[in-house]
């Protein structure tokens, strides 16, 4: 019997269904590390991790996606994502997360306690995240 070479990923934000198509492989950023998924990939559980969720579709493009915290699921027909929010990589403006890196660079560096450090905190991880997604875009282009 042919092992099946494709899996299906579904990615979805409380808003809607950012991503529902036919893939080769995923590298999630998971509780555990990052987890390479190919089909026939066991059934797992987990915890998403704000990062990279890495995709190479059936036609072997590769492409990123910006994830917020949330869970997976790996069955054997394929990967359900749900996050917080997501964003693809043509999505991704590096003007504006340039600017929210310097903004929360600058926030945490004051000492205005009625600013909130954790959210600047968070602020700053987003952001360096969404830069490296461009930066590695650039890379490849």
């Amino acid at each position: 019997m042919a092992k099946n070479k494709e899996l299906n990923l579904e990615l979805i934000t409380p808003e809607r269904v950012l991503l529902d198509k036919k893939i080769a492989f995923a590298t999630i950023p998971s509780g555990f590390g990052p987890i390479g998924v190919l089909p026939g990939h066991a059934p797992l559980l987990g915890n998403l991790f704000r990062g990279v969720l890495l995709v190479r579709d059936i036609a072997g493009k590769e492409f990123s996606v910006f994830v917020r915290r949330g869970f997976f699921m790996i069955s054997h027909s394929g990967i359900k994502i749900v996050t917080q929010a997501a964003e693809l990589d043509d999505q991704i403006d590096l003007d504006r997360a340039i600017d929210s890196r310097d903004r929360a660079k600058k926030i945490l560096a004051s000492d205005d306690v009625s600013m909130d450090m954790e959210r600047a905190r968070e602020a700053l991880q987003r952001a360096e995240v969404r830069i490296k997604i461009k930066q590695t875009l650039g890379e490849k282009h």
